[in-house]
């Protein structure tokens, strides 16, 4: 999973966020369900609550092209279908 990082959980939380680490048990990837990391925020209310992942299926977006043959219509192809995937996000302890 991309998000699994201290980068993706930055692009999940946004701007007013700031990631400090991934959690131990997050590192283990042992239990895959949850993700766990200690963030700094100004306000908490800046922590969203939700984040919609949408999965492309392998291979969406590329183009098999034959060398010499031009494609027989210049029309777009519409987006593959995506399967959305709601994370929810929680706070489980808040220090001050």
């Amino acid at each position: 999973m991309q998000f699994w990082s201290v980068d993706g959980a930055d692009e999940i939380l946004g701007k007013r966020v700031r990631v400090d680490r991934l959690d131990s048990r997050t590192l283990e990837r042992g239990h895959t369900k949850t993700f766990a990391c200690w963030v700094w925020t100004k306000d908490f209310a800046n922590i969203p609550t939700k984040h919609t992942l949408g999965v492309l299926p392998r291979g969406a977006g590329r183009i098999e092209e034959m060398e010499g043959f031009s494609p027989p219509d210049r029309r777009v192809a519409p987006p593959p279908a995506t399967a959305d995937y709601e994370m929810l996000i929680h706070v489980d302890r808040v220090e001050d």
